[in-house]
């Protein structure tokens, strides 16, 4: 609401326009604009084009890949050959047959549509090529799915099919290679591959189905032909398993080919064309205009289908064995007109953006637009009022009254023409809706005050408000339009400054009477006015008598048929009124009052922007409404200096929460608040956390293998210090619990001392806090963190930040959301160089590539057959699958302890990807090197050759295909006694000098099933 208690209504959204004609809605700039369209004309008779189509359906489609390798069936040799970046072709497969299609599938899977089944061969080698087949299906055409599989169409009938599944992989081993007693699922491939036949014809069955095609987000569409060869374009209904109801391209007789563009465009290949034109897929189906971008083809362009992939933008055959890929030229062609409105009528009644003021004797104000008009472009917004909610007909000329915008056609008399304002929005302190630069007369903010120019008095009254929009351009450019405002109730000057001498004095029909009235003349000239016929020779002698003179321009506009005309000679114009059996002769007119209040309103349009920002000044200084550049001066105000990377929205949060910032500074309240405005929100979204540093001790629980020895982690440390501290925050707080402490420490035995090592104790503890940054947070906010932190950060205490890279430890009783975070799993991505980390969930995915020649493909994995095993404590499976070839990293991993009579596996876990199937038996005597080609090797002992009980010592060197050795890497193994107790020692493994530090021996146990009484400690001097 303004200074004057005006109010407004705005559109500015795509649901705001539910109607159009010839224009759309751009939901990427959120602008209205005309339609991208253009008129395709024949490239050839329908005789050559079918024949031309016929032709280019018996083509078989090429493959492509990411890599923009090339596949293609060749006749003279029987195979598929590949073209990519290196010389020459490479032979594929060999075929026995030929195929109809070949299809590159997102799951890496070339798809082969052979005569009676189809051939899926992996393009990474994982398994051997397998032939799927479905009884009474001929798959003809494929399309890849983005999930993974294929789609198939029978030809002519169209019948849709869907391929889902893979086979097992070839390094998978087979049921009899595993021990009896291993429990087996049946069938061993639950997800083998199938064909299932999904829908039948499409239609009454009469249509021809020619292609099918896939889009990148697992949209599905199918081109038929009608009978006379007309295109029908039909989209599949995932959720309900059918075809929908088709669209009908215009302009594209015996369109053979189609590919997606868009997740809502697709291309089609016309026969004779030298550009796939393009159509935008409307919501509901109907007759589809095609769209303005033009998609050329390269000279030596096949007329042939598109190429199959998962490749955008689509590719298309040229020449012998390539493919090039499908761009838009930046010449796009618009519609020369178009129409959007507020309202449309519909099957289930009127849906509308009401504009409903509630009040019937609401005078409309002033019309706002947000729009961008280039040379030559313009539209008409024609504003209806009525005090029903429902629009008068479009026909009804008298009720629409129309203001220009910009170059428009229309040429009426007094019509209200828009003027370009120097500020961005009416709106007091508003940056407008628009974007981009302003230029006067072109793009920014446009005003047009409301009239109704044919009566005297010129207001527009009424409750309802509606709105058509006729968008006009000269076919390179469109009006564009961000938003509309429409203000009412007006507020007059006349009516409130001035006396009333000033007011208007007509009403009724007098006020609504189109001008002042000249002559009138016989009705039986209204045949001539409805005909239009401005050279009717009684008609302009009957004028000339009344002092109307034409000119051999003159025209009529019939206005309501019998009604009301309107007469035009050059810049003359007169309207004519059936009235009381005559009809009358205007002269377009306002009263002296209303062309005084409309000069006026020219001065309230100023000054009310003026008084509207005097009285809106506070925004000035709101953080969430201040420019970006103001925002360190309102921070000025409060001697608040931003961290120069600190984004804008965070510092307008920064200032949102400057008095809570203040009241809380100096305490882990105050640091948690600041870290959380830094960091968007982090603090409360857990990837951010304030802990002081007692609460990071906690209970270790079992360690089930985890690797505790990594003391650059911030949580792990906590673990190996101490196995038996208190968790979380019930430790100590305050003098008294400091005397409680104390006193548990000394328990009667250590006296003074004890106490005094309980306080330094409690001192090492006292004022340190750790900022937790979990993996999530972005790393170039680390170093935000960093200094928010420390600057933040009470004097007293000792801050450090660290990054917690680990999720929960299964296994150790870890503070959640504390020390850990739980989150959502990780899904598979590349490794990204000096960021990712070995094994925990970046993987090295090479591409899938046509060309067998590029280093793209998965080695071939070879069987290695091995005995059963012989230990029921550590069973072995039967076989062993080991890769041709791999590059070594030796990486040593080993159970802590092992039972003398037990075979303890040492695993090379980390030298290639583990597979629990490699495993090498060797009976190993001490200084004697064994050399395997398995990462995981069984120390083989019995009763004859058992292990000495106590630690021993392993070494592994691996050497790569070059013959270099790496440097060797050791373990101890712990050979438990079976009969006396098994010691087992941790401590850490860096002790600071002159500090004391603690040996645990709580890991040590009795195989035998006796309770550890007694611990004794011995020195041993340094290590030689």
């Amino acid at each position: 609401m303004d200074a004057n208690g005006q109010r407004f209504w705005l559109l500015g959204e795509a649901s705001h326009f539910p109607s159009h004609a010839h224009t759309a809605w751009d939901t990427d700039c959120r602008r209205l604009r005309l339609a991208s369209e253009r008129t395709l004309t024949p490239a050839l008779a329908p005789a050559a084009a079918f024949t031309a189509a016929q032709e280019a359906l018996e083509r078989i489609p090429r493959a492509v890949d990411t890599l923009e390798c090339v596949a293609r069936w060749d006749a003279d040799s029987g195979a598929i050959l590949v073209r990519s970046v290196l010389p020459d072709e490479a032979v594929l497969i060999a075929l026995d047959a030929t195929p109809t299609d070949l299809c590159n599938g997102a799951d890496g899977v070339l798809y082969i549509l052979l005569p009676g089944a189809v051939l899926l061969h992996d393009l990474r080698g994982r398994w051997a090529d397998v032939r799927v087949a479905l009884p009474g299906f001929a798959p003809w055409r494929a399309a890849p799915a983005a999930d993974g599989g294929v789609w198939f169409m029978e030809r002519g009938t169209g019948r849709l099919a869907r391929l889902t599944g893979r086979p097992r992989r070839t390094e998978t081993p087979q049921p009899d290679d595993y021990d009896p007693r291993v429990f087996r699922p049946s069938p061993e491939n639950a997800c083998a591959p199938q064909i299932r036949l999904l829908a039948g014809p499409p239609g009454d069955g009469s249509e021809n189905a020619v292609a099918l095609a896939s889009g990148p987000d697992g949209a599905l569409a199918l081109l038929s032909w009608a009978t006379d060869g007309a295109p029908r374009l039909r989209r599949w209904r995932a959720d309900a398993q059918h075809w929908d109801l088709p669209d009908a391209p215009q302009g594209a007789a015996y369109a053979h080919a189609l590919a997606w563009l868009a997740p809502d465009r697709v291309a089609l290949r016309v026969p004779g064309r030298r550009d796939a034109p393009a159509w935008q897929l409307g919501a509901t189906p109907g007759p589809l205009a095609p769209l303005g971008e033009v998609y050329p083809l390269a000279p030596d362009a096949l007329e042939a289908p598109f190429c199959n992939g998962p490749v955008q933008p689509p590719c298309y055959p040229v020449g012998t064995a390539g493919a090039e890929p499908l761009h838009a030229l930046s010449l796009h062609r618009f519609a020369a007109q178009g129409e959007a409105r507020n309202y449309v009528d519909s099957a289930t009644g009127l849906v509308a953006r009401l504009i409903d003021s509630g009040d019937t004797t609401t005078v409309w104000h002033r019309l706002f637009a947000e729009a961008q008009l280039p040379p030559h472009t313009g539209f008409v917004a024609w504003l209806a009022s009525t005090n029903e909610p429902a629009p008068p007909a479009d026909d009804d000329r008298l009720a629409w009254h129309a203001h220009l915008f910009g170059s428009t056609a229309l040429a009426e008399p007094q019509l209200p023409q828009a003027v370009w304002e120097p500020v961005p929005s009416e709106l007091p302190h508003h940056p407008g809706l628009l974007g981009g630069a302003k230029e006067p007369g072109r793009a920014g903010l446009f005003s047009v005050l409301v009239q109704n120019s044919r009566q005297r008095v010129r207001h527009l009254a009424g409750r309802y408000l509606w709105l058509r929009l006729a968008l006009q351009g000269d076919g390179h450019a469109t009006p564009e339009i961000a938003a509309l405002r429409v203000w009412g109730n007006r507020f007059s000057y006349v009516d409130h400054y001035l006396p009333r001498l000033y007011r208007e004095s007509q009403f009724g029909s007098a006020a609504s009477a189109p001008g002042e009235r000249l002559a009138t003349i016989d009705p039986a000239f209204g045949g001539a006015l409805d005909a239009a016929d401005a050279g009717d020779v009684a008609l302009r002698a009957r004028l000339l008598l009344e002092q109307v003179t034409l000119g051999a321009a003159a025209s009529i506009a019939v206005e309501r048929a019998g009604q009301a005309w309107l007469l035009q000679d050059g810049a003359s114009a007169w309207r004519l009124r059936r009235e009381d059996g005559f009809i009358a002769i205007y002269r377009p007119r306002a009263t002296p009052a209303d062309f005084n209040a409309r000069l006026l309103a020219n001065f309230e349009g100023v000054l009310t922007r003026l008084e509207d920002r005097v009285a809106h000044a506070h925004l000035l200084s709101d953080p969430a409404l201040a420019d970006d550049g103001r925002l360190d001066w309102l921070a000025g105000w409060i001697g608040v200096a931003f961290d120069p990377a600190l984004p804008a929205a965070r510092r307008r949060e920064w200032l949102r929460g400057a008095p809570d910032l203040a009241r809380w500074h100096g305490t882990r309240r105050g640091l948690q608040l600041a870290l959380d405005i830094a960091t968007g929100g982090a603090v409360r979204g857990g990837e951010v956390l304030v802990v002081e540093d007692f609460r990071l001790r906690r209970i270790l629980a079992t360690l089930l293998g985890v690797d505790l020895a990594d003391e650059r982690d911030p949580l792990l440390p906590g673990l190996q210090v101490s196995g038996n501290s208190v968790v979380g925050d019930t430790l100590f707080v305050g003098e008294q619990a400091r005397a409680e402490l104390a006193a548990l420490f000394n328990a009667g035995q250590l006296g003074a001392a004890g106490e005094q090592a309980a306080l330094a104790f409690d001192a090492e503890l006292a004022h340190r806090a750790t900022v937790l940054v979990h993996q999530a947070v972005e790393p170039q906010d680390l170093g935000l963190i960093r200094r928010i932190a420390q600057r933040e950060a009470p004097a007293h205490v000792e801050l450090r930040v660290a990054q917690a890279s680990w999720p929960l430890l299964v296994g150790i009783a870890s503070l959640v959301g504390v020390d850990t975070y739980l989150g959502p799993p990780r899904l598979p991505r590349p490794v990204q160089v000096q960021a990712s980390g070995l094994g925990l969930g970046d993987f090295l995915i090479s591409a899938a590539v046509l060309d067998p020649r590029l280093p793209a493909r998965r080695p071939r994995w070879r069987r290695r057959p091995m005995p059963a095993p012989t230990s029921a404590c550590c069973p072995a499976p039967a076989s062993c699958w080991t890769p041709a070839a791999r590059a070594p990293r030796r990486a040593a991993r080993s159970p802590r302890t092992a039972g003398a009579g037990c075979q303890p596996p040492i695993p090379e876990a980390d030298s290639r990807t583990r597979n629990p199937k490699e495993i090498t038996m060797a009976e190993f005597t001490p200084g004697v090197e064994i050399a395997t080609e398995t990462p995981t090797i069984e120390v083989t002992v019995g009763p004859n050759n058992p292990m000495p009980i106590g630690r021993q010592t392993f070494r592994l060197v691996v050497v790569d295909d070059a013959g270099n050795a790496s440097q060797a890497d050791q373990v101890v193994i712990i050979i438990a006694d079976q009969d006396a107790p098994t010691a087992v020692i941790r401590g850490p493994r860096l002790a600071p000098f002159g500090r004391s530090f603690e040996l645990d021996g709580s890991a040590s146990f009795d195989a035998g099933g006796g309770r550890i009484v007694r611990y004794v400690w011995t020195y041993m001097g340094p290590v030689t």
